[in-house]
């Protein structure tokens, strides 16, 4: 490969840039170290990462390099080739960077904020979502799920009003408790209870009523 040193001539006392190609062969801290024909070449050898070189240099990888001058600071200015093509990471300002692997991209910061005047989508056969606080606020919101299962400990809604529609309805708790501070309605077909050891009705007022039969069934029977 070809790596002549190309000279820019500045009209002042200020030392000569002198551009180069060279190979990365290591990396210690922030400097990156390159390979000893580079270094013959009149190349210091090391270099720091330029801020407009957002590619984050890779061992093998082919960079351009701007020296100053022994006493001044050599930068890598560009990735020119990469030794492996299958990924790269985007070096940011502010400790944030994006990595691609195999088709594949994550992004690395200490927050993400993504923000879209009309509609932000997401299409994917799978979605994950993990985090230890979680919120979320709409004003309208409609869900369409073919098979919902949740793990949750604790939950507390509060609504104005709920309206539900189900086909079949399972539930099953260890204890329940209900308070309704008016009226408590219930239309069906047929009504079955089934309790184990004892059940406890108290009103004000209490009224049966059947257009057919009334059947009470007891070893014994208490009325008064």
């Amino acid at each position: 490969m070809n790596r002549k040193l190309f000279t820019m001539a500045r009209p002042s006392d200020v030392p000569a840039i002198c551009l180069a190609y060279a190979t990365v062969t290591g990396r210690a801290d922030r400097w990156y170290l390159f390979d000893a024909a580079d270094a013959a070449d009149a190349l210091p050898p090391r270099a720091m990462r330029a801020e407009s070189c957002v590619i984050a240099p890779e061992c093998g990888d082919t960079v351009l390099v701007a020296a100053g001058g022994p006493s001044a600071i050599s930068y890598v200015l560009a990735v020119l080739a990469r030794a492996q093509t299958s990924g790269a990471a985007l070096v940011l300002p502010g400790d944030v960077a994006v990595h691609t692997e195999g088709g594949a991209l994550r992004i690395e910061a200490a927050s993400v904020d993504m923000k879209a005047r009309q509609t932000l989508r997401m299409q994917a056969p799978e979605v994950l979502m993990t985090g230890l606080h979680g919120e979320m606020k709409f004003h309208h919101v409609e869900a369409a799920i073919q098979q919902l299962h949740a793990g949750l400990g604790s939950v507390r809604t509060i609504a104005q009003q709920v309206t539900s529609t189900v086909g079949r309805l399972i539930q099953r708790a260890r204890d329940s408790v209900r308070w309704i501070d008016n009226a408590d309605d219930t239309c069906a077909g047929r009504v079955s209870m089934r309790i184990e050891e004892r059940m406890h009705v108290s009103a004000r007022h209490a009224t049966i009523l059947a257009e057919g039969q009334v059947k009470i069934d007891a070893d014994k029977i208490d009325l008064g």
